[in-house]
């Protein structure tokens, strides 16, 4: 039987692969639900897998809600070609910053427990996972693209909750200036909403927003757009300002935008600070990247 390789991105909005993304809410049902779409079930019970986020925590693995996402993201995987017993090489990853003080707790997170046995939308899947790498987040998901870097570069990789910056110099990640910034999508979401409320009264839900990140537009109500338009506009121009208040110089180093917020920057970046940046708006870009480095790691097979 061949072996899977199968990179999953779990994170705190949703939760990626190369081929799917999903929304990481997690949500233990009191019994077997009357449907089956995206619902896990294992020996401790029935998950809902999809509606809403997993709350931030100081690790993921603290409880079982990274395990039943990877679960649904290897499901979802294997599902393209019908199969349902698998041996898998699971790549998965931390941010650069928290990778000496979680690298081993993950792997002993997803290695306690190698043989996984549970059903996913009524189908029973087992998978027996033969190895587990971690990866720096942002990192792996570039290195491909590296050919296409400036010797000096900043990866900006913009998820729900954080923006993760890692400079590069020379493509070498300079550790020592890496940061975490607290200016992930959803506080763009909540202000857009504020926004929404002062001026008609009314709030839009995550998926018109998303909707409008995505594409750059929507079919929605000219007000509610116009609205939403500029404050991802704002989101943009501030995180820009933030970026250079770290002394980052955006005219003399590359700005490489990535992770499922690079389509703000893709549609609402001003023209000027577009003329030094890489926009890779792949939301699957850190999931492949795992995938890339498991094959490398084995040879290439």
């Amino acid at each position: 039987m061949a072996a899977y390789v199968i990179g999953v991105d779990v994170g705190y909005g949703n939760t990626k692969t190369s081929h799917n993304c999903f929304s990481s809410g997690v949500k233990k049902l009191p019994g077997k639900p009357p449907l089956a779409t995206r619902v896990i079930e294992t020996t401790e019970g029935f998950y809902a897998i999809g509606n809403g986020k997993v709350s931030v925590q100081k690790s993921k693995t603290e409880d079982e809600n990274m395990r039943v996402l990877t679960m649904a993201a290897i499901a979802e995987e294997l599902k393209k070609t019908g199969t349902t017993v698998a041996d898998v090489h699971l790549g998965v990853g931390v941010p650069l910053t928290r990778m000496g003080a979680e690298k081993k707790d993950f792997v002993e997170y997803y290695t306690k427990n190698r043989r996984l046995i549970f059903k996913y939308e009524d189908v029973q899947y087992s998978v027996t996972l033969l190895s587990v790498d971690v990866f720096p987040q942002g990192y792996a998901g570039i290195v491909s693209f590296m050919k296409d870097f400036h010797k000096s570069a900043l990866v900006i990789d913009i998820g729900s909750w954080t923006v993760d910056i890692l400079p590069l110099t020379e493509f070498i990640p300079d550790q020592t200036r890496c940061k975490s910034l607290p200016l992930g999508t959803i506080t763009c979401m909540n202000d857009i909403n504020e926004a929404l409320r002062q001026n008609l009264g009314q709030e839009a839900d995550e998926t018109t927003i998303k909707e409008v990140m995505i594409y750059g537009t929507s079919d929605i109500p000219k007000d509610y757009l116009d609205i939403i338009k500029t404050g991802l506009t704002s989101y943009a121009t501030n995180l820009m300002d933030q970026i250079r208040a770290l002394n980052f110089n955006s005219d003399l180093t590359q700005f490489i935008f990535i992770g499922g917020g690079a389509t703000i920057m893709k549609h609402f970046l001003s023209e000027a600070d577009k003329k030094n940046a890489l926009i890779l708006d792949d939301v699957s870009i850190n999931a492949k990247g795992y995938e890339e480095l498991i094959r490398h790691k084995m040879g290439g097979r």
